[in-house]
């Protein structure tokens, strides 16, 4: 469950439309939201609010967690904002700043568009860096945190031009009967309600084109568009196996989760372990 903690005064105006904006992942903008309005569940905020914590920061441990020490003042945060070359500018508006959340914005007022992109993404990834350590006790490195902001905002990017092409297609094509004594089962999914839900729909033929099998389902989810797709091709898989299915071909419209599981190389992000998943489920499908 989300913690939001509200703390921003209301009569302040910022441009809020400029974060809203950015071209990164829908559910970066909605942690760009929260942290801008300093409603992130840090220790220095729920000690605030009576919540009995550790309020000191879950990385160093050396001083109190608060937005500007997490994500800014941090030996961690401010080696990851040194190796994007953003280290002095974000020291000089710290030396400066009237309040957190005027620092926040006058550093995205000062930075190109495709830097205000890496910088979202690398606050994003510090927090879940933090929660990392915190809930898992895994310690992430300021290259790991950075590879992770770009991997995530590479794949999205990719993703979005995909699924532009895709609407926009050249030519239509039909559907084509799997060969005798082969399955076939067609996977598609798409994102609802300001990109939170996730839905999902299957079906499976055999080769006289008969209808087998029909599945549909939703998931509440902040995922990219490549893994959702690779939840959805996951999905089909196991309600293959599940039913006994042994020879299948799955066919889905978008082409980034086949190519990036025929690729030798497995990202270090969260599509990467959704890609393992998907291989493993595909070793177990029995051959016959």
């Amino acid at each position: 469950m989300d913690l939001l903690l509200a703390v921003t005064p209301s009569h302040v105006s910022y441009n809020w439309k400029s974060l809203w904006s950015l071209k990164i992942p829908p559910r970066v903008c909605s942690f760009g939201w929260c942290f801008a309005h300093q409603c992130l569940p840090t220790r220095a905020n729920l000690t605030t609010r009576g919540i009995p914590c550790e309020d000191s920061c879950v990385s160093c441990e050396l001083l109190a967690e608060t937005h500007r020490h997490t994500f800014f003042v941090c030996s961690k945060a401010a080696d990851c904002w040194e190796k994007i070359g953003l280290g002095n500018l974000t020291h000089n508006l710290l030396l400066t700043a009237d309040n957190f959340t005027a620092t926040l914005f006058n550093l995205f007022d000062k930075l190109l568009l495709h830097h205000q992109h890496l910088a979202a993404m690398v606050l994003w990834s510090l927090s879940k860096s933090r929660n990392a350590k915190l809930w898992e006790a895994t310690d992430t490195s300021p290259n790991f945190i950075i590879s992770h902001a770009k991997d995530t905002l590479q794949e999205w990017s990719c993703m979005q031009r995909t699924k532009h092409q895709e609407q926009n297609p050249t030519h239509t094509s039909s559907w084509v009967k799997p060969p005798t004594g082969t399955l076939k089962g067609n996977v598609d999914a798409a994102m609802f309600d300001n990109n939170t839900i996730m839905g999902y729909g299957m079906c499976f033929r055999n080769s006289l084109g008969q209808l087998l099998l029909g599945k549909s389902g939703f998931l509440l989810s902040f995922s990219t568009v490549l893994e959702i797709e690779s939840i959805a091709l996951l999905e089909s898989i196991k309600t293959a196996i599940s039913n006994g299915m042994h020879t299948v071909l799955f066919e889905t419209d978008c082409k980034s989760p086949v190519n990036a599981l025929t690729s030798p190389v497995v990202p270090i992000s969260e599509f990467g372990n959704l890609e393992s998943n998907v291989v493993g489920c595909c070793l177990v499908i029995p051959t016959m």
